[in-house]
């Protein structure tokens, strides 16, 4: 099962609006903007700028002071619903302690099929084994080690074949696919990004 969260930073049009969506903190305000009435509003809601805007909705609200960001604590939830796929917004830009946060969620959450967007961006992790990349509009590409794996790139224009790509090594940044598509293989889990 699928659904998005929207975080507190402003990151563009959803991709997908079939599926039902969570307002995390500020995010409700960009999910209404957009037309979009979340299911569930959650968080500290210390970013809010109208309160009244959590009016006609479903609330979980926790205190400021707490072990958890928003994001987590959005994403505990709905992996306790039984969503398995999520597409992320607003968690890209601002303070870059939250954005390092939200990659080490990604880490954690490896089993989980998570995408993170923005106006520029789509970040998500790939599973080990092959896997066809659609250009999807985006320019380059850029695949980071979380731990050190053995990968190939093909139909790009930096190609790779059974390179050992560790966790330090940023040698993979700003790759670009020859057509529509790209191949990785890899033996365990990347950060994929693409980027206009």
């Amino acid at each position: 099962m699928k659904i998005g969260l929207y975080c507190g930073r402003y990151a563009g049009e959803v991709k997908d609006k079939n599926i039902e969506y969570i307002g995390v903190d500020k995010g409700v305000e960009f999910l209404l903007q957009q037309d979009i009435h979340p299911i569930l509003a959650i968080g500290d809601m210390d970013s809010l700028s109208q309160e009244e805007l959590l009016d006609d909705l479903k609330i979980q609200r926790y205190s400021s002071i707490k072990d958890d960001t928003d994001t987590a604590l959005a994403l505990q939830y709905v992996f306790s619903k039984g969503y398995d796929e999520v597409d992320i917004y607003g968690v890209t830009q601002g303070r870059m302690d939250h954005f390092i946060a939200v990659m080490c969620l990604l880490e954690q959450y490896q089993d989980k099929h998570i995408v993170i967007y923005d106006q520029w961006n789509k970040i998500q992790v790939l599973q080990a084994g092959q896997h066809h990349i659609a250009k999807e509009g985006y320019h380059y590409f850029s695949v980071f080690a979380f731990d050190e794996s053995v990968i190939s790139l093909k139909e790009c224009h930096y190609p790779l074949e059974q390179y050992t790509l560790k966790r330090d090594n940023p040698l993979c940044v700003s790759n670009q696919m020859n057509e529509d598509r790209a191949i990785i293989e890899t033996t365990q889990s990347l950060l994929f990004i693409q980027s206009i």
